[in-house]
């Protein structure tokens, strides 16, 4: 009986010993993928993190230059809008006197047709610089056309500018708020897996699949930052160009406002 209980004895120590080795065996593997994780855990925090960081930073950085040029482009804005204004008003001006000089010279030529030429001769106009007068005025006139024209066209661009200008800075502000958050978050999954230390293979491929789409995410929103910053260039650019040409309207105007005045002398 005690030879029995002996073996029985040994065959459960034997198995014991079996399972013991298991155990010790699963427990290598888990201290492996311990030191693994910990191992990823300092890569993250010593590149992914600072990396995630600085692109935060860089992003601040960059929101604040695109206010002051937001507010540079609106002062621009403003001042080519005021321009505009007064290059309308001048242009207004200019019809009238167009309108007057108009009537002045339908009168002329109403004498002339009934047969005042001695009081037209008197004055020293002839029919045919009435004639010649008549061109010029039609060709200031649609010259007048064309620039309103080209003012309207002004006017447009500039509020189409104006509110893609708005669309590019709200896109921007979300795409802060986005960066914002994932850099939050992948702060909060360093400090916990730093603080557990005991991860399964889930939870480690669980992480380093948010830790990857959040370094997507950074690459997109840069990729968005750089398009942004373009845009803002092509807005300068456009309001460079506008005033370049409301400068040549304006001086345009003035060439016709002295053709103006050159008949009021006459």
């Amino acid at each position: 009986w005690l030879l029995s209980q002996l073996k029985d004895f040994q065959k459960k120590n034997a198995e014991l010993e079996e399972k013991n080795s298991i155990l010790s065996s699963k427990l290598q593997v888990k201290e492996v993928e311990s030191e693994s994780l910990q191992t990823r855990i300092n890569e993250l925090e010593q590149n992914t993190v600072p990396s995630l960081r600085k692109a935060l930073k860089d992003v601040a950085m960059e929101k604040d230059a695109a206010v002051v040029a937001r507010e540079d482009l609106s002062a621009q804005l403003r001042t080519l809008k005021k321009r505009l204004k007064e290059a309308e008003e001048e242009q207004y001006r200019a019809e009238e006197d167009a309108a007057a000089l108009r009537a002045e010279l339908n009168s002329l030529q109403q004498q002339a047709m009934d047969g005042s030429l001695g009081g037209i001769s008197s004055m020293g106009i002839s029919p045919d610089h009435v004639q010649t007068l008549e061109k010029e005025l039609a060709t200031l006139k649609s010259q007048l056309q064309q620039e309103s024209q080209l003012r309207q066209q002004e006017r447009k661009q500039l509020t189409e500018e104006q509110a893609r200008i708005s669309v590019l800075m709200s896109e921007k502000q979300e795409l802060e708020e986005k960066l914002v958050m994932f850099s939050r978050k992948a702060s909060e999954e360093v400090s916990n897996a730093a603080a557990s230390k005991a991860f399964s293979v889930e939870d480690k491929e669980k992480l380093e699949k948010q830790l990857h789409d959040m370094a997507v995410v950074v690459e997109r929103l840069e990729s968005s930052r750089q398009k942004l910053l373009m845009e803002i260039d092509n807005q300068s650019s456009e309001i460079e160009r506008l005033f370049e040409e409301n400068s040549s309207l304006s001086s345009s105007y003035q060439e016709s406002m002295g053709i103006a005045k050159h008949w009021e002398n006459q």
